[in-house]
């Protein structure tokens, strides 16, 4: 999944961002989906949700932020998920976000992410 859209900045709140009529955007945030990793043990691909995902499902993911190519010092953390959205029961997901994702945005994606893979359960 590669997702990239416009965050505001951290300072900007609900009530000011009503208050002006033009904002200031704080440029474009690529987001894309966090590759498993190969677990010795039980011989599958695997990615950490921490415990807030319980059944394995071709719909869990978790995104993070893309490595800027044009940023040779590397300051965006790969390793922050800033959003996951994993199955924890029969039609019962769970999705965590954190900032620059909005409530909405994030739900958004979560979404999103339903359209191509009705079928694969």
């Amino acid at each position: 999944m590669y997702c990239a859209l416009e965050c505001p900045s951290p300072q900007e709140t609900w009530e000011n961002s009503l208050k002006t009529k033009f904002r200031k955007p704080m440029g474009t945030t690529v987001l894309r989906n966090k590759a498993p990793r190969w677990h010795e043990h039980l011989q599958c691909w695997c990615l950490n949700f921490h415990g807030r995902v319980t059944v394995a499902s071709v719909k869990n993911f978790q995104l993070s932020v893309a490595a800027d190519p044009n940023d040779p010092t590397g300051s965006r953390d790969e390793e922050t998920v800033l959003l996951q959205f994993g199955k924890v029961d029969d039609d019962i997901f769970t999705m965590d976000y954190r900032q620059p994702l909005s409530a909405f945005q994030a739900f958004a994606i979560s979404l999103s992410s339903f359209g191509t893979k009705l079928a694969c359960e």
